[in-house]
């Protein structure tokens, strides 16, 4: 028999009368499903209308266009009320009475009841059915509820009113509710419905979001379903083989989380992981058919409504990426496609913000809220940017990992920018050390370029039909600034009114509660009311809620000086059409309170013309400010465009920035990779923007057909790329493998030498529980090092059984650079590391060159000797690099006479351009192009004598630090700098004369390129380009890795070695190379 609407609204007077309570109702609807099995298990009883009534925000597809004031009068004809009823029936629109629309008609029902007459009480199918019907003959209401108006009577108003008549207390209260769609604050956990409807109906809701279509899917299925015993593979693979999408009907969205900081999202993912760049967008989901001719697409919004009619101006778009009617269409019969729909502007050649959508997209053949919104250029048009396929004709994608359907992806969609593109992503892998620097990097450029934020999807399959994901694991993250920290925080907003919404008056359990919503103004005359003390004029920004805390403390401390609206004469305040909504602003503060806000991001509202804040959220109340100090309106209109305008140039001082912010963000405000980064210290990488020519990182493009599988960066580079550097936040993995992302600099087609600094990988992602003073005094762990490429291995293998022996250095002996040492990675063009075997010296430390083996007859070297031998006076300083002998593993280490004349020659000739020591180092730094190390004991760094790490390097110096900075001379004074390089043309020409006249390898010391990028970011190009265009000459072998740092490293680099400083701070970040590093040559 069918389902009475009484017992049902038993369950909801019981689980409403819990949750006003604070305790779990599931308990509850529990044991309703278990005492009524009977009667929902019925032939003629319809699940589906008991699902729409226990969960009406799930019928988005039905609108009533209701809302109580027109319910109100709809009620006070069926029963028929009087006046002196009726003033009863409104006692809701007064504040403080706690009571709602569907309590006032319970109370009436209570006072003269309708005669309901036995065996004609109504049942859940009827009401079901007269909702329906209703909301058929209204054309906001989807297509496919309007489809059935022809096959179902036509009902109106007055059916509404018959009802109403035959309707006890209990149940008229609760179809109140139901009519207005909202049980709040009841909620019911929509799964444990759905399990107790049937234990697969939650599952099959996914495949097909359509109680309908779901409870035909699992009736189709009873009765061959697998017993319990059952296990998972077995069950998995019938699930997958019978629950399979249905063209036009929607299927449910992954299920995501926030993430709250890097640590967050690397403790919610695993494995390898699609970090995707969010556009701000709306949501589609694309049903094609192309059996039904014309009429073949059906394109679905994120609440589950057909929008495919307000969407029309997509269709071709879409038609012509999926050559749809051409003989090059990928699929034959279907295809059901995930994006996000955008407006994008030919002129500017960017996406243009969110609220343009509306001046695109019809809302039932209508355009809403768009009276103050400017006008649509030509230039603007819609794009469709796709990021996921879930069907291909009979083939089911909701399995498939997430690398498989992205590459499927790239197969059936034509890439056109502006129209119609994949989105840009990268790939991090989340197990590798260097996983949070990676994620940390992309993130802070994500935010620096004024983008939305990103969502990183692992690499699993859509949905779970195996069951061995634990429920709280989520297939994607959303990671926005806004979700971390107190980056949303705007500032504090004036409250100049108030307004009281019954239903959610409900929801506080505060006694005669006068206010719900609470509206933000910003002064358009704040000088005047400061200087001449004016009247207050506001404009109304923004309604916004609190929750229960800070509303008992608004109650108890809070004393705004209310006074009806219509009586207000202290403030003016101008409220939009836009803002016009339900509660309506009833009362006016003449002394506003202060709202702490934070929001999302910044948007216009419709029919306002000015931004204000998007998904605002009250982060705290302030009794001790005055409004007078909050912001104003013009205030608000800069911070907003400053927030979406996207700069024209990167700016890597902002990247950096934003890198120390996240590695605060973490938990106690340390980065998670805390450890990683002080034994890679080089591993973030945070200034990529400015990275010049061959290691520019460009604005990740969107990936067509073309692109390779599972990336969306094309023309990836075949030789070994900058992983192996952890300057650009990558690693390198083993035989050459790619490393954790994706994103590689456009590298030279020759392979090149590379000089970088070790890539010291760190323990683990997760941070240790040890104390943050200890791990930070300890010394870092080494890694081994590759001995040059084309040198024999130093160390006798035959000693101990072909086992090397570990000269270790003693743990006091290590400095704060020791992490910092160099690692020479040389490969030719002819032969790589893949063909020859690796070769490596465990006896060295990394700040060491190899040595042969008769340097010393012991294998346990004293490492001062080793210091000694590094500064020997009869090596030589050619072309600002130190030149030591070649090593071999037989024979005198020493050089021939003929390579010490020539170094000689080369270094006396250098002689000639002019030295510039420490001694003679002046405020303007001459023009030699470069000078011969020191040979004094006097001209050593004075924090750590030989020890310094700038003791072997060559600094070519940027125009604007050559103009007699004191502070800057002063610095490389300190550090013992005597490789100073200030002509750069001279230098790259006595490099290529010295490749001419020399027919032996020098080994080259460290070069380090030093900008001010703060003062003049523009220069910085302008100095790579130089080096970058006199360096096309060399070969291969004699190039290097040049790194760039602003010259305020020389400053962070003194606190690190000056042992008298015992708390050492470098802006956040883990070490002065990261925080100043600005690229790499």
């Amino acid at each position: 028999m069918p389902i009475p609407f009484s017992i049902v609204c038993e369950l909801l007077d019981e689980a409403y009368a819990l949750c006003m309570s604070r305790k779990d109702h599931r308990a509850a609807v529990r044991s309703w499903f278990q005492h009524h099995r009977d009667r929902i298990n019925a032939s003629d009883a319809s699940l589906s209308a008991l699902l729409s009534t226990l969960l009406p925000g799930m019928r988005s597809d039905r609108v009533y266009c209701i809302q109580a004031t027109r319910l109100e009068k709809i009620i006070a004809r069926g029963l028929c009320l009087g006046s002196s009823r009726v003033a009863e029936l409104t006692r809701y629109r007064s504040s403080g009475n706690d009571v709602d629309l569907a309590d006032c008609v319970e109370r009436v029902l209570s006072i003269t009841p309708n005669c309901v007459l036995g065996g004609y009480e109504i049942t859940v199918e009827e009401i079901d059915e007269l909702l329906h019907s209703y909301a058929a003959g209204i054309k906001w209401s989807s297509p496919s509820v309007r489809a059935t108006s022809s096959l179902l009577t036509q009902r109106n108003q007055r059916d509404l009113e018959q009802v109403y008549s035959r309707l006890t207390p209990l149940e008229g209260k609760w179809f109140t509710r139901l009519v207005l769609k909202t049980f709040e604050p009841l909620i019911f956990e929509s799964n444990q419905v759905f399990r107790e409807c049937h234990p697969r109906l939650p599952l099959a809701l996914k495949v097909r979001e359509d109680f309908a279509a779901a409870l035909e899917l699992v009736q189709s299925c009873k009765g061959t379903f697998p017993s319990r015993q059952t296990d998972r593979k077995t069950t998995g693979d019938y699930l997958i083989s019978k629950f399979v999408p249905q063209i036009g009907t929607k299927i449910a969205r992954q299920t995501w989380a926030k993430g709250r900081s890097i640590k967050h999202c690397l403790d919610l993912g695993h494995g390898r992981v699609s970090v995707e760049y969010k556009a701000d967008g709306e949501y589609c989901q694309i049903h094609v058919d192309l059996t039904k001719g014309r009429d073949n697409l059906k394109i679905f919004s994120k609440s589950g409504k057909d929008s495919t009619e307000d969407r029309e101006k997509l269709h071709s778009v879409i038609k012509s990426s999926l050559n749809i009617g051409k003989p090059n269409c990928q699929f034959q019969k279907s295809c059901i496609l995930e994006g996000e729909l955008l407006v994008y502007c030919d002129l500017e050649k960017k996406i243009l913000p969110f609220h343009r959508i509306r001046n695109h997209v019809t809302r039932r053949g209508r355009f809403l809220n768009t009276d103050a919104d400017d006008r649509v250029t030509p230039h603007e048009h819609l794009m469709i940017l796709y990021y996921d396929v879930l069907l291909i004709d009979d083939r089911p994608l909701l399995h498939v990992r997430h690398s498989e359907r992205f590459q499927l992806l790239s197969s059936i969609v034509e890439c056109q920018q502006g129209y119609a593109e994949l989105v840009s992503r990268e790939l991090v892998d989340f197990d590798r050390p260097l996983a949070a620097s990676n994620l940390r990097n992309i993130f802070a450029k994500t935010i620096s370029r004024k983008e939305e934020g990103l969502v990183l999807k692992m690499d699993m399959p859509y949905f779970d039909f195996f069951g061995g994901s634990s429920s709280f694991t989520p297939q994607c993250i959303k990671l926005k600034k806004e979700y971390i920290g107190t980056f949303g925080e705007v500032g504090d907003f004036s409250v100049v009114g108030a307004g009281y919404d019954p239903n959610k008056a409900k929801q506080y359990k505060i006694a005669n509660l006068k206010w719900t919503h609470f509206y933000l103004g910003c002064l358009t005359n704040k000088e005047e009311v400061k200087q001449w003390s004016h009247k207050p004029k506001f404009t109304v920004v923004k309604v916004v809620e609190i929750n229960e805390t800070q509303l008992k403390s608004v109650v108890q401390f809070g004393n705004p000086m209310a006074m009806p609206h219509d009586e207000n004469t202290q403030t003016e305040l101008l409220v939009q059409p836009g803002l016009e909504l339900n509660p309506k602003l009833t009362v006016a503060f003449t002394n506003p309170l202060v709202f702490d806000m934070r929001c999302f991001n910044f948007d216009k509202d419709g029919n306002t013309g000015f931004w204000s804040l998007r998904f605002p959220a009250v982060s705290k109340v302030h009794f001790d400010r005055d409004w007078m100090d909050c912001v104003a309106f013009d205030e608000l209109q800069e911070m907003a465009l400053k927030s979406t305008t996207a700069p024209d140039l990167p700016d890597s001082q902002e990247n950096l920035e934003w890198i120390a912010k996240l590695e605060g963000a973490d938990p106690r405000g340390i980065a998670v990779d805390a450890v990683s980064q002080q034994t890679a210290t080089t591993a973030s990488g945070p200034s990529q923007g400015r990275s010049f020519q061959s290691l520019r990182q460009a604005t990740p493009q969107l990936p067509c057909k073309n692109t390779i599988a599972g990336s969306p960066v094309t023309g990836q580079p075949s030789s070994v790329g900058l992983s192996s550097s952890g300057l650009l936040g990558h690693e390198q993995g083993d035989g050459g493998h790619l490393s954790d992302t994706q994103t590689t600099a456009h590298v030279s087609q020759k392979q090149e030498s590379i000089d970088c600094p070790s890539d010291h990988q760190g323990s683990q992602t997760k941070r240790p529980s040890q104390n943050i003073h200890t791990q930070y005094e300890r010394p870092p762990p080494h890694k081994r090092h590759k001995s040059i490429v084309g040198e024999e291995d130093p160390v006798d293998s035959s000693s101990q059984g072909g086992k090397r022996r570990q000269n270790r250095i003693p743990l006091g002996d290590v400095s704060g650079n020791y992490s910092q040492a160099k690692t020479i990675i040389s490969i030719s063009s002819q032969e790589t590391e893949i063909n020859k075997p690796e070769v490596i010296d465990l006896t060295l430390s990394p700040e060491i060159e190899p040595l042969s083996k008769d340097a010393g007859k012991s294998r346990e070297l004293d490492i001062l000797a080793i210091e000694e031998y590094k500064l020997d006076p009869s090596t030589s300083a050619t072309d600002g690099h130190l030149s030591k002998p070649s090593q071999h593993a037989e024979g005198d280490s020493r050089a021939s006479p003929e390579q010490d004349r020539n170094a000689q020659s080369s270094h006396e000739g250098e002689k000639e351009g002019g030295k510039l020591g420490s001694q003679s180092l002046q405020p303007a730094f001459g023009t030699t192009s470069a000078t011969p190390l020191a040979q004094n004991e006097t001209d050593f760094c004075i924090y750590t004598a030989r020890g310094c790490k700038f003791s072997n390097t060559s600094i070519i110096l940027a125009p604007s630090l050559q103009g007699g900075d004191l502070e800057v001379s002063g610095l490389l004074k300190n550090h013992g700098v005597q490789n100073i390089i200030v002509d750069i043309e001279r230098w790259l020409k006595d490099s290529q004369g010295l490749l001419e006249t020399t027919s032996y390898k020098i080994p080259q010391s460290e070069t380090i390129v030093l900008v001010d990028s703060i003062a003049n970011g523009m220069e910085m190009d302008d100095v790579l380009s130089q080096i970058e265009e006199g360096r096309k000459t060399l070969p291969s072998d004699r190039r290097r890795w040049i790194r760039i740092y602003d010259w305020h490293v020389l400053k962070y680099i003194s606190i690190l070695e000056d042992e008298t400083i015992t708390k050492k701070y470098y802006d956040g970040f883990s070490d002065p190379w990261t925080r100043w590093y600005c690229g790499l040559v």
